[in-house]
């Protein structure tokens, strides 16, 4: 995998690598046409993109001693910046590959990795994008266990593990740091650019504070959105003259377009005193920070007032760590079932051809009963130690059957 999220790269960093939904629905299908690629799945939120891929593997057969490996060198941060359009130089986020990609999904989901700490969303997000994936036809039964996995372990991590005194989310946290700068928020107006989740959800609290709170709509989409309690909408068009009476304003829209600019802002007769913009891509010029009177705040600048939760990070940790191991163990086993298809042909030969099955070699069927009977017991056996099981664990005892005499 390859990614940059809020604690490797800032916001002007992360803006660069910003996809809209239809855009990661193309780069999907594209990706698994690509020679090598046989699943491919791309985490795209407002605070980080993060690109997970399954490779084809040179993979040798049960009875050659070589090490798979993968049948061409795809670089998964090289496709990032191709797609990014991103100019060529190092990459600067995290590349990862193996068992610390596992760990790092299972720890995304968790919470461990965003900006607020155990934040309520990403276990929705996480499970959004592989679902995206699937639709696009673009995940393999690698990537689908993994994801699927990683959801499992953010939605114990949910119910099983509170942090103290942390936001719930971005939305929460944008809230609570108006709260402390701004003072109270009873009785002040506010508009919300925008009727996503995120938006909906500060929008939401907002009223909870005692706002007065205003809600874009888009025309064509009055038809199929929901307002929540208590916000009054208003057209999309008309957000400069809501503007001028509005106190609070918080941006949180897929647009690829800014919202606000600097220009549209000073010709404002009265402007907002604060600025949120909750979107990636930015969705507020970022000049208007520069306008007089005018607090401008981006992804960047929200962060927990608090000290992390120590005995909750030690659980978060447990529980990623417990769903890594868990995949490990499918991986490890479904990889191994090739040598065990020829540790029970190997192990059938051998019965067959032993001293021990001369008195009976003229029973019928005798091929067939050693055959069922070894391929049960093998069963048998492997699943008691489903746990232990590595492919080159299998594949060594294939090559002692090999090289033991007749018995």
């Amino acid at each position: 995998m390859a990614g940059v999220d809020v604690h490797s790269a800032d916001v002007s960093a992360r803006e660069q690598f910003a996809f809209s939904e239809e855009q990661v629905r193309q780069i999907l299908t594209e990706l698994v046409q690509k020679d090598g690629i046989s699943g491919a799945v791309l985490l795209a939120t407002c605070n980080r993109t993060e690109l997970y891929l399954s490779v084809q593997e040179r993979r040798s057969s049960a009875e050659d001693d070589a090490v798979s490996q993968p049948a061409i060198d795809i670089s998964p941060a090289e496709l990032l910046r191709q797609y990014a359009h991103a100019p060529k130089k190092p990459f600067t986020g995290r590349v990862l590959t193996e068992i610390d990609a596992v760990q790092h999904i299972m720890e995304v989901a968790c919470g461990l990795h965003s900006q607020i700490l155990h934040e309520e969303q990403i276990v929705t997000q996480v499970g959004h994008a592989v679902e995206l994936a699937r639709a696009c036809r673009s995940t393999d039964g690698v990537l689908d266990t993994l994801f699927r996995t990683a959801v499992s372990a953010g939605k114990e991590a949910q119910t099983q593990v509170s942090v103290q005194n942390v936001p719930l989310s971005v939305s929460y946290s944008a809230v609570q740091q108006l709260e402390q700068h701004a003072g109270t928020l009873d009785g002040k107006t506010c508009l919300v650019i925008g009727n996503g989740s995120m938006g909906r959800l500060a929008a939401s609290l907002l009223v909870q504070h005692g706002c007065r709170v205003f809600m874009t709509l888009r025309s064509y989409h009055h038809g199929e959105t929901v307002i929540p309690f208590g916000v009054q909408p208003v057209p999309y068009e008309q957000r400069f003259l809501q503007m001028e009476a509005a106190e609070i304003v918080i941006s949180a829209t897929r647009s690829p377009h800014h919202t606000i600019t600097k220009k549209q802002l000073e010709a404002l007769s009265r402007k907002p005193v604060w600025i949120l913009d909750l979107a990636m891509p930015r969705d507020v010029e970022a000049d208007c920070g520069t306008v007089e009177g005018v607090t401008l705040w981006n992804l960047d600048d929200l962060h927990s007032s608090t000290a992390p939760d120590e005995t909750a990070l030690a659980a978060l940790r447990q529980i990623a760590e417990q769903y890594t191991d868990t995949f490990q163990m499918w991986r490890n086993y479904r990889d191994a079932v090739p040598y065990m298809q020829q540790l029970k042909e190997l192990t059938t030969q051998r019965i067959l051809h032993s001293t021990a099955a001369e008195p009976y070699a003229e029973l019928p069927q005798l091929e067939e009963i050693v055959r069922l009977v070894t391929e049960r017991t093998v069963d048998m056996l492997m699943g008691s130690m489903k746990s232990e099981i590595t492919p080159e664990l299998v594949r060594q005892s294939c090559a002692k059957i090999k090289d033991r005499g007749r018995f």
